[in-house]
């Protein structure tokens, strides 16, 4: 695996998030179509997150730093997304609560692996999912925070969260194990 920080994927995973601070700072401009310029910007995050893994392999580009960036740009974003959401008053203090905590355990959980193995634990297809269903659940809340949908999004976000949650754990444990028998 390439050690390479500066290649095209991982500038792809920057730019997902200087496309979020855009999101942000549009989200809050108080502008008339400010909720569609930001599922614009969104939009656009989410292709850079799709573009980087593709690139990543057809370049034979992936590298540590990737590993780390890609995952670390979704956190990142999502959470300034959620904390957005929720001052905006679009998405209700508990779910962000959740999907922070969800995030902030993975987070720590892979710094306590890469410290003690020196193992980057990669990001599973339920984490993916996961991520994909609460992006759903998003451009719900931004698009029509009021429609009876975003509930429904949001009741599959949270069972995601709880499946990728639990996939998460069950690879940490394993991998602790492991390192503490040999």
């Amino acid at each position: 695996m390439k050690r390479d920080l500066w290649t095209i994927p991982n500038a792809l995973s920057v730019l997902r998030v200087l496309l979020v601070l855009v999101f942000l700072v549009t989200i809050f401009s108080g502008r008339p179509d400010a909720r569609w310029w930001g599922v614009f910007w969104l939009v656009l995050a989410a292709l850079t997150d799709k573009l980087d893994g593709d690139l990543a392999r057809w370049l034979h580009a992936e590298s540590e730093w990737g590993r780390i960036l890609d995952p670390l740009a979704d956190k990142v974003s999502l959470a300034a997304i959620a904390v957005a959401l929720l001052v905006k008053g679009w998405l209700p203090l508990w779910f962000v609560a959740v999907l922070l905590l969800r995030d902030l355990l993975i987070l720590f959980g892979g710094i306590l692996i890469k410290r003690k193995t020196g193992e980057i634990v990669p990001s599973n297809t339920a984490g993916k999912w996961a991520v994909v269903v609460i992006a759903i659940t998003m451009f719900t809340a931004i698009i029509d925070s009021t429609t009876p949908f975003l509930s429904v999004c949001m009741g599959l976000s949270l069972l995601m969260v709880a499946l990728s949650t639990a996939s998460y754990v069950k690879r940490f444990v394993e991998i602790m194990h492991v390192t503490t028998i040999v």
